[in-house]
Parts: C-alpha cells; structure tokens; sequence
C-alpha cells in the first residue's frame, strides 16, 4: 500500500510539474505574441505618427554576434503625414528623394537578379543570401517607391526606412 501511494505520489507532483510548463510556454508566447506588434512600431522614429502595422515578413537565423535577421515592415502612414518634408519632422536622420541610387546592395549581391535593373527589395533582402519570400503586391510597392521620384529613404541604426506619401506608406526594411 505504500508503495502505491509513493508511486501515486510521484505521478502527480510529475504530472503538475509538466502542467507548470506547459502553462508557462503558453504564457511566454502570448507574451510574445501581445508584445510584438508595439516593437514593430518603436523601429520607426515617433515622429511619424505611425500606428498601423499592414504586412510583415520577418526570419533569423542563428542569434547574438553572427546572427542575421532579414525583414519587411508596412506600415499606414497618417494621411497629414504625407505633405510634410521628413528632414524637418526627422532630421537626426539623412533623408534623400527616390529614385534610390549609389547603394550597391539594392542592385548587387549574393541574391541579386540578374534580369531585372533598377533598385529591387530582392537584391537588398538577399544581399548575404539570407533572403525571405515577400508578398508580391508589398515587393511591388516598395520597387516602385525605390524606383520612381516621390518617395524618401533613409538609413537608421536598425535598417532603411522607405517613407511613400502618395499611398500614405512606410516600410521598413533590413538584412544582416
């Protein structure tokens, strides 16, 4: 009798043990999951006004030093933020006007097409051969923003901000 109450014992403190866990992992990726949406909006500079996130398509591999994370953010820009000049709202940042140009990894690189000319996301994304599928409508978007007079670029810390105000879009972009 002993015996199986020690045996009844030990199943139970496993089996709340393994319930711990559990809930745990489920806590962990719902806050995950919860926290994740307001990161995505902190990687661009608050002066933009930006609250929506539209598309997002991101990957990693490996983490710390060596690591690399390769990713596209499209975000809803206010409508009142497409008039103004984003060297005034930002400018501890260099912005320039598209067409983009003198940026070796829009047009060059381990990923780079080869029959397309022009700036393309796909050679930017593939630039180290760590390249993601990207929707085609958000691909299309941002080479036109890239490609033609009317939007802005600018390089930050985290990646490169595409600021397009006749769509009232900003997209941020990254890879390494």
């Amino acid at each position: 009798m002993e015996r199986f109450s020690l045996s009844m014992h030990i199943k139970r403190r496993a089996l709340g043990c393994l319930l711990s866990c559990l809930l745990l992992c489920v806590a962990f990726s719902a806050a995950v999951w919860c926290l994740g949406a307001p990161n995505r909006l902190s990687l661009l500079p608050p002066q933009l006004e930006v609250q929506k996130v539209l598309y997002t398509e991101t990957n990693s591999w490996g983490f710390g030093p060596g690591g690399n994370e390769t990713g596209v953010i499209l975000y809803e820009l206010p409508s009142h933020m497409s008039h103004k000049n984003p060297s005034d709202l930002v400018p501890e940042l260099t912005w320039e006007a598209t067409p983009l140009h003198g940026h070796r990894e829009w047009f060059e690189g381990e990923g780079a097409s080869r029959t397309k000319p022009g700036p393309l996301l796909d050679n930017y994304l593939n630039q180290y051969g760590f390249g993601i599928p990207i929707k085609a409508e958000v691909a299309s978007v941002i080479n036109r923003a890239v490609s033609a007079q009317g939007s802005w670029y600018a390089y930050s810390e985290r990646g490169i901000i595409v600021l397009i105000p006749l769509i009232n879009r900003v997209a941020f972009i990254y890879a390494g």
